[in-house]
């Protein structure tokens, strides 16, 4: 079994688009408050700003590999080996949520697919059923 990645396209479109919206806006809004050299310090923290934003959310990802599963977030990586997973929790309301449930009781929320149920349910399934299929087929094996 090889490595899958899953993300959610819609919150990377969304997140470029309301990075370039909030760009323009508000350095139009700096340039009538400012003047030379704080007008390009303020226009410049602002670029970088909303491109930590825009990769924050470029970078958020499950992967599920054969030795366990990377969940990315937003400010951290966590590595779960498949000893440790219990299972793993698909939550569907206006705002899906996926979680993976750990044998010590935690809970790793997966920033990747939390978003508008509509749009992004196709991928969390997709996540669920992986999960769900390689956890099945780790049980064969220890039966």
């Amino acid at each position: 079994m090889g490595i899958t990645t899953f993300r959610r396209p819609s919150a990377r479109v969304a997140v470029v688009i309301i990075a370039v919206i909030a760009y323009f806006v508000l350095s139009f809004r700096i340039y009538d408050l400012a003047d030379g050299l704080v007008e390009d310090v303020l226009a410049a923290l602002l670029f970088v700003l909303l491109a930590v934003a825009v990769l924050q959310t470029w970078r958020l990802a499950v992967v599920v590999r054969s030795d366990g599963v990377l969940v990315r977030n937003s400010w951290r990586d966590q590595f779960l080996r498949w000893d440790d997973i219990q299972g793993i929790d698909h939550e569907q309301s206006r705002i899906q949520r996926v979680s993976i449930l750990m044998n010590d009781g935690r809970v790793v929320q997966c920033e990747a697919m939390r978003g508008w149920a509509t749009k992004d349910e196709p991928h969390a399934k997709a996540l669920v059923q992986a999960v769900t299929e390689r956890l099945a087929a780790r049980e064969q094996q220890a039966g």
